[in-house]
């Protein structure tokens, strides 16, 4: 194992910035923004509104804490009064919610949403199980932050690299056969020639370290590094456990001796389905806003989230309930999104293959 792997040096969180700027010096720091002077033109639509964020999931999750966040703290940041309301919206793995924010809910900027990051991979790859919509047409708003899943085996198995999982068998907890907790052993052991054993049913990351710490598995694909350190701190510190790789675009602060995906081959083509699976969990906790909603209330929104993401006593709540911030701007998550999804058809058909036929 690489060194780095079981330090325990603390999580990096983003720094706090000074407050954004007060409603009177919004539409002077607009100036800055794409579709400045229009941005502007949009503030009087949202005055005294009640707007929805639409939630894929159920009541309770860490998707629906990051809603939460938002309701509260980003009518402080828009430059006219409103209120926004959360609406849980579960089904088909975020589908149902994504479907209802692309065409079935209002285009006028009064709806945004937040679904699983996974819809992206599931669209390349030609899996997406209901819904009528294009992840990589929405109008991307923010990322507040991303939850790095690692690749995590227990220290009874035998293997503390990804090298010693070519050599033996590696018994993996998963969920269902179009998570990630599937497609990732299932793309190693495919580009790799590793040995992961999937066993699927289990309900969650809970269940699945419940099941490696009892000996039914070895590990399992995505263990949420933040909630290992802050519940397992002893696991990573001792030895207990030992990440094999991490699902991400870059390596985390944290873990500077475990590898990303894309970083396990030097084949380009394989490279681009693993950096596939890597970018999607990069895409985080997302929020997005139909495909029609104009541009100028696109900007405004994400004028909005800007200051909103600077708000010191936001990031002091974030890290006292243990939320990873990383922040990106909407252009560069919509950059993110669209890049990913435009995957050449030549590579999809054999990641297809490789992940789902």
């Amino acid at each position: 194992m690489a060194s780095g792997g079981n330090e325990r040096a603390g999580i990096a969180l983003t720094a706090s910035r000074p407050r954004g700027p007060t409603r009177r010096a919004f539409a002077a720091s607009l100036a800055s923004l794409p579709f400045a002077a229009r941005a502007q033109d949009a503030a009087p639509f949202y005055k005294g509104r009640v707007l929805r964020i639409i939630v894929g999931f159920p009541p309770g999750g860490g998707f629906d804490l990051y809603a939460r966040l938002v309701a509260e703290y980003l009518p402080r940041h828009m430059p006219v009064d409103v209120k926004f309301i959360v609406e849980n919206m579960p089904g088909a793995a975020t589908a149902r919610a994504a479907a209802h924010i692309y065409g079935v809910g209002p285009q006028d900027g009064s709806v945004i949403g937040i679904c699983h990051q996974g819809l992206l991979a599931n669209q390349v790859l030609g899996i997406q199980n209901a819904g009528d919509f294009d992840m990589t047409n929405f109008n991307w708003i923010a990322r507040m932050g991303t939850q790095l899943n690692v690749g995590i085996v227990w220290n009874t198995a035998g293997v503390r690299s990804i090298e010693d999982a070519k050599t033996r068998e590696v018994v993996f907890g998963a969920t269902t056969p179009t998570a990630t907790s599937v497609m990732v052993p299932k793309a190693l052991n495919a580009v790799l020639g590793t040995r992961f054993r999937i066993v699927p049913g289990y309900q969650g990351s809970t269940d699945m370290a419940l099941a490696m710490e009892r000996g039914e598995t070895h590990g399992f694909a995505t263990g949420v590094w933040i909630d290992l350190i802050n519940a397992h701190a002893d696991w990573i510190r001792n030895g207990v456990v030992f990440p094999l790789f991490q699902i991400g675009v870059k390596r985390h602060p944290d873990l500077p001796g475990v590898p990303t995906l894309g970083e396990l081959t030097d084949t380009p083509d394989e490279k681009k389905i693993l950096e596939l699976l890597g970018a999607t969990e990069d895409m985080g906790r997302a929020f997005m806003a139909g495909p029609r909603v104009p541009p100028e209330r696109v900007a405004l929104l994400r004028g909005a989230f800007d200051r909103m993401m600077r708000d010191p006593e936001l990031l002091r709540e974030m890290t006292a309930k243990n939320l990873e911030i990383n922040y990106m701007p909407g252009d560069d998550l919509q950059a993110l999104v669209r890049s990913v999804g435009r995957m050449p058809p030549e590579v999809v058909a054999r990641a297809r293959k490789m992940l789902v036929e």
